[in-house]
């Protein structure tokens, strides 16, 4: 009974609907959920640094890459030196894992370690063949970083037994950026390589460095003081962010843009360390001064140019008024001449006038006398005849 009246409610329900706006509706199209997927060094690192090395063995089975680093150049390497985790240290150095690799500031593995004072991990990767001279970017190697004596011990009775000269090292990447900067200033063609994951390009390096002499010679050979890395920072915003007062200046000098800014919308002001904010500050009052001066010496120039050309239109017109007031001299110089003309031709017929008056007076003498004669001779012959 029950049954029979649920399905007659059913139908009624159904009565309903047919008709009514919901049925009158367009079939909504559900839409396929999308499957996050993260990229697969990501996944690596995260394996890693769960410390499952089956996990992680499985995916270098698969191709992963055991130097993979994250943005900021970090590899599961440095992480594993970060968290302490021994066992997965030394899982990846003897899976191949490169104990040399820096990070996007020059830091390698042993530069975490030392920093943390972890004591067995150092002692690991030194006798792996870690390097006890590497230089960051900030100029300091392992031992320049490690604050606990036994680890200070550790590396510093490493470098005596290698016999590392670490003053040799801390310029031995400068002396090679050198060398390729005279070259490349030499050849006319700046052979560099952009950093694979910053962005960052030899100009950055220099700039973060302080390096100016390469700064200076890299500048030189045209490369581009404005040029960004992949995040947008330009060498200033690096120059400024390490303090380098030297490169700021060098930079500003050259007339870089101080209000280029990075991908997130900062400039070298927001960045740069605190002890050099008020530097820069006097560095963006200079160069607005060249800006101003550059003006300066551009406005001459156009109103030279513009008195020129003023100049110009005043001998054009000058040439014009010559041209119109020859021609009126020529004019009247013709009337003059056309003047004398008739004054000649009215002479001329004066002259004539008077010659033909003194012909026809001398026609009338000459008739006269012939006529005297005639008369004289027939008053000779009448005379003749009359005798």
């Amino acid at each position: 009974m029950k049954m029979a009246d649920a399905k007659q409610k059913r139908n009624e329900q159904l009565k309903r609907w047919i008709g009514s706006e919901t049925d009158l509706e367009p079939p909504v199209v559900k839409r396929q959920k999308t499957k996050v997927k993260f990229d697969d060094g990501a996944v690596f690192l995260a394996a890693c640094s769960s410390g499952d090395t089956d996990e992680v063995l499985k995916l270098l089975h698969r191709g992963a890459d055991i130097n993979y680093a994250n943005v900021d150049g970090l590899t599961a390497l440095h992480q594993a030196c970060i968290d302490d985790n021994v066992d997965m240290v030394k899982f990846l150095v003897e899976n191949g894992a490169n104990i040399n690799q820096p990070d996007n500031e020059g830091w390698i593995p042993l530069h975490a370690a030392a920093s943390c004072g972890y004591l067995d991990i150092a002692e690991f990767l030194i006798g792996q063949g870690a390097h006890v001279g590497a230089v960051n970017s900030e100029g300091d190697t392992p031992l320049d970083i490690a604050e606990e004596e036994a680890m200070e011990e550790l590396l510093q009775n490493e470098v005596n037994r290698q016999g590392v000269d670490i003053e040799a090292a801390r310029k031995e990447e400068e002396r090679i950026m050198l060398r390729d900067a005279r070259q490349w200033l030499n050849s006319g063609h700046i052979n560099d390589v952009r950093h694979a994951k910053s962005g960052g390009t030899a100009l950055h390096v220099a700039a973060a460095k302080g390096y100016t002499e390469v700064l200076k010679l890299l500048i030189q050979a045209g490369y581009d003081v404005n040029i960004k890395d992949y995040d947008g920072w330009t060498p200033l915003h690096a120059a400024a962010h390490w303090g380098k007062e030297e490169a700021c200046r060098i930079l500003v000098d050259n007339l870089c843009d101080m209000e280029m800014v990075n991908k997130v919308g900062q400039t070298a002001f927001d960045v740069a360390d605190e002890d050099i904010l008020g530097y820069l500050e006097e560095l963006q009052k200079k160069q607005n001064l060249l800006h101003s001066e550059k003006r300066e010496k551009k406005s001459p120039l156009i109103e030279s140019t513009a008195n020129m050309e003023n100049n110009q239109s005043q001998k054009t017109f000058k040439n014009k008024e010559t041209l119109i007031i020859e021609p009126e001299k020529n004019a009247s110089r013709i009337e003059s001449l056309e003047q004398e003309k008739v004054d000649d031709e009215e002479e001329g017929k004066k002259d004539e006038s008077s010659c033909s008056s003194e012909e026809d007076e001398e026609d009338d003498s000459e008739s006269e006398a012939e006529t005297g004669k005639i008369l004289r001779i027939k008053g000779f012959s009448m005379t003749f005849d009359s005798v």
